[in-house]
């Protein structure tokens, strides 16, 4: 075990600055031959990206986890500071006690210190203390305290975290998520530290990264399952796979102007202005009512953002991709947490606000998740955050206030940090570049901004703060701002800029020719829109039409329905757009995880199960036709055709069809091709019967996954598993691929599965003919397409059809 040696304890320091204090606390280290002297620079550096201020006048400096390497022997330094230095706003630091962690080994003093926080008055005389003993014996004794905290139960299995990420928001989510469908009690155990297996935050703040053992207990009638199934969770990785490669730094590049250098959060490279963005501001009011009338309050809070975040899960879906879809589902179940919503609902007090109480408790956990020695664990900070002022806007609509400014041109943003939710509303055409005093690679901001395309500067210190630059080069491949380039620094980064283009252009450039494989099959790449002006973008792009109008978004956000007229406008620019390629109109797909207020649609238990698609339409005539006659009469500009979503019954389609052929003979219209989408399992089997009857089916694979799986596609649990490359889901498509080409029908796939080059592969395969994607994804599908053959296609088709799991399936692909 570990021990704190004299020789490593320093009493009486005067030093007056934190800077100071950790290159004092730092030489300990250096001179005990714990670490290499470049380390302390790493020290400070991990000070930029989060604040170790614990509390009880104790903080916990340690280097980024980046530069272990410089680690030479895992060890413990405390430096005293009787007087106290400055460590964040209104807080003194008396004990510096700084980590060089190589290893756990550390884990037991962390456990005493946690102990001193809980002891004012002991943390204090230890600040105080002229004798080194007091030090040495507070933080190498076991207390037995520690273990009489830790709770385990009989019912328990001691396994090892796989992977390198650890226990940090999504697998956390997961696993709460696992644990909460059994009625047993769960804990997880960990070092010296217990948490409660169906709490989020409590899982967190255990700090358990990747190859870590650790100990799962339960307790209850259920115990057995739940443990059985809580393991083999783990086991399988939480769902979190190895897809969110973070990427390496390049070789630091030899500018010559003034720069500052953090860590390469996202590629690219970017040259323009800086804009300086300011914090929010959070201004509270402590002043409350009667303690219950409070907790009133920040239960109705707690119920708003849950349902606002809920609807936003469920309206994005097929707009967003995964990986930012999985970030704000753990924030869902942070929202939900039942310890932290107790945790909060218990410390108001009468005559204290719930906004300041809820802000007291945020910060509290934001502070404990920063201390955390792991960097991808303690970034998990800024969610706390988020989902903090998610509920604090509901409380108090007054407490935040923005002092972000509108880009006026594209610019290089810089901030001191920036939580996921404000990250994912950037606007992509006016961000060049973000460039973030604080946070790391692993932050959820990082993994967003990879996502989104933006090159990314994290951990660059809050000096950036200051700068003032007309011109600047944000390099996000290695991490560097410079922020005073000089002319061949700008030759540089242009020169770069064009090289990194390279491969993007010539697949743009190609975007108009033809999808078609080496060995000469060819496959229509089409387009996914909501407007008439994607529809233009989609041309633009290479898009050989549409595959999919969603109707829906011209009813979405508004207080009434469009009438006939305004969707006749719409339809017909779009098709004017197509300039005589083919555009499929998808009827209104409303309902499920799409509501419209002014409809008066009833609240239902199982909306995905109810009254949606198709089915609406049917149950509301008049709105139907009126889409049908704004349909028919833009299909005078240019070949259009309709396709009914969400059929399941073959009398659906038929009264649908029925419906539409006598708007088109009120209006005397020449007749088009009415589809249908596959999107249930009942479409799938009853395929041989629609496709006498329809002129064209599209895949829906985003919904056909979900009712396959039985599997909520924005469910925070289940969302990871919904993979629409599960072998039963690509059975399914096969089914229908062979029904189609029996009966010499088309059929598509409009899903997020065919902007998968991988995927892209697959479904050709299959015998797909067509797929529709997002217009910025057609170049790529169509040169996947063009650099395969039809029979390789076909050969991965069939590979992946007898796979057991989807992770086996994309395991094709590597």
């Amino acid at each position: 075990m570990l021990e704190l040696e004299e020789s490593a304890v320093k009493l009486g320091s005067n030093v007056s600055t934190k800077e100071e204090a950790i290159f004092e606390v730092g030489k300990i280290l250096v001179d005990g031959g714990y670490i290499q002297e470049k380390y302390i620079e790493s020290i400070l550096g991990r000070e930029e990206v989060a604040n170790t201020y614990l509390g009880n006048g104790i903080c916990i400096p340690h280097g980024l986890q980046e530069n272990r390497n410089l680690i030479l022997k895992t060890g413990i330094a405390v430096l005293q500071v009787p007087a106290g230095v400055e460590w964040k706003e209104n807080e003194k630091a008396t004990l510096i006690v700084a980590i060089a962690a190589k290893t756990d080994e550390h884990i037991q003093i962390l456990a005493q210190l946690t102990n001193l926080l809980s002891d004012e008055k002991e943390a204090k005389k230890l600040s105080k203390t002229k004798n080194i003993n007091d030090i040495l014996k507070a933080l190498n004794s076991e207390k037995k305290e520690v273990n009489e905290k830790k709770e385990e139960f009989e019912t328990k299995e001691t396994l090892t975290f796989p992977g390198y990420a650890g226990f940090h928001a999504r697998p956390a989510s997961a696993f709460v998520d696992v644990a909460n469908g059994y009625k047993s009690e769960v804990r997880l155990n960990f070092e010296e530290k217990s948490a409660n297996g169906k709490s989020i935050a409590s899982i967190l703040k255990l700090g358990l990264t990747g190859g870590s053992s650790f100990s799962i207990s339960t307790k209850g009638e259920d115990e057995k399952q739940a443990l059985k199934a809580l393991c083999k969770a783990v086991r399988d990785g939480l769902k979190e796979g190895a897809d969110e490669n973070i990427q390496k730094a390049v070789s630091k590049r030899n500018y010559l102007g003034n720069k500052l250098e953090g860590v390469p959060a996202a590629p690219g490279m970017a040259i323009g202005p800086v804009v300086i963005l300011n914090e929010d501001e959070i201004q509270l009011k402590k002043e409350g009512q009667d303690a219950h009338s409070e907790r009133e309050k920040l239960r109705k809070a707690l119920e708003k953002a849950i349902f606002e975040l809920n609807q936003w899960l469920h309206q994005k879906h097929e707009k967003v991709d995964k990986k930012r879809m999985d970030i704000f589902i753990a924030h869902l179940g942070l929202l939900k947490d039942p310890e932290l919503q107790n945790k909060a609902l218990k410390a108001i007090e009468d005559n204290i606000s719930a906004s300041y109480t809820w802000w007291q408790i945020i910060s509290k956990e934001i502070e404990e998740l920063s201390s955390l020695s792991d960097t991808r664990l303690s970034q998990r900070a800024n969610d706390m955050k988020d989902i903090g002022k998610r509920v604090l806007k509901h409380l108090d609509p007054q407490a935040i206030k923005s002092t972000k400014i509108q880009l006026k041109i594209p610019s290089i943003l810089v901030s001191l940090d920036m939580t996921p939710s404000e990250t994912s509303q950037l606007d992509k055409s006016k961000v060049l570049a973000l460039v973030t005093a604080k946070g790391g690679s692993t932050s959820h901001t990082a993994i967003l901004a990879r996502s989104m395309g933006i090159p990314s500067i994290a951990g660059v210190g809050e000096e950036v703060l200051n700068i003032s630059s007309k011109q600047a080069i944000a390099d996000g491949d290695s991490g560097i701002l410079v922020y005073e380039p000089q002319t061949k620094d700008l030759d540089l980064a242009e020169q770069l800029q064009k090289e990194a283009q390279g491969q993007k252009e010539a697949e743009y450039k190609a975007r108009f020719k033809p999808a078609v494989t080496l060995d000469k099959h060819r496959v229509e790449v089409v387009a996914n829109i909501a407007n008439a002006d994607a529809a233009l973008e989609a041309i633009n792009e290479g898009a050989e039409g549409v595959g999919l109008v969603r109707t829906e978004f011209l009813f979405l956000e508004r207080n009434s329905a469009p009438n006939e007229n305004e969707q006749f406008q719409a339809y017909k620019k779009m098709v004017q757009h197509m300039n005589g390629l083919p555009l499929i109109i998808r009827t209104l797909d409303i309902g499920g995880d799409k509501e419209v207020p002014y409809l008066n649609l009833p609240k239902e238990d199982n909306p995905f199960l109810g009254i949606r698609g198709i089915r609406l339409c049917l149950q509301n005539i008049e709105l139907f036709k009126e889409q049908l006659r704004a349909i028919y009469q833009a299909s005078k500009y240019g070949p259009i055709k309709i396709m009914f979503p969400m059929v399941g019954l073959l009398e659906e389609f038929r009264q649908g069809a029925k419906i539409a052929e006598e708007v088109r003979l009120e209006l005397g219209v020449e007749p088009i091709d009415i589809g249908m989408m596959i999107e249930v399992p009942s479409a799938v089997i009853m395929a041989e019967h629609f496709a006498k009857e329809v002129d064209f089916f599209s895949i829906g694979t985003n919904d056909l996954t979900q009712y396959v799986l039985s599997m909520d596609r924005g469910h925070q649990g289940l969302a990871k598993q919904a993979d629409a490359l599960h072998p039963a889901v690509l059975n399914m498509i096969k089914m229908t691929c062979d029904v189609a080409k029996k009966h010499g029908k088309m059929v598509g796939v409009c899903g997020n599965l065919a902007a998968n080059p991988l995927a892209a592969k697959i479904l050709t395969g299959l015998g797909v003919d067509e797929l529709s994607v997002t217009a910025t994804a057609v170049a790529n599908i169509k040169e996947t397409i063009r650099t395969s053959s039809f029979k390789q296609c076909q050969e991965l088709a069939e590979k992946a059809l007898v796979q057991e799991t989807a992770a086996a399936v994309r395991a094709l692909g590597e």
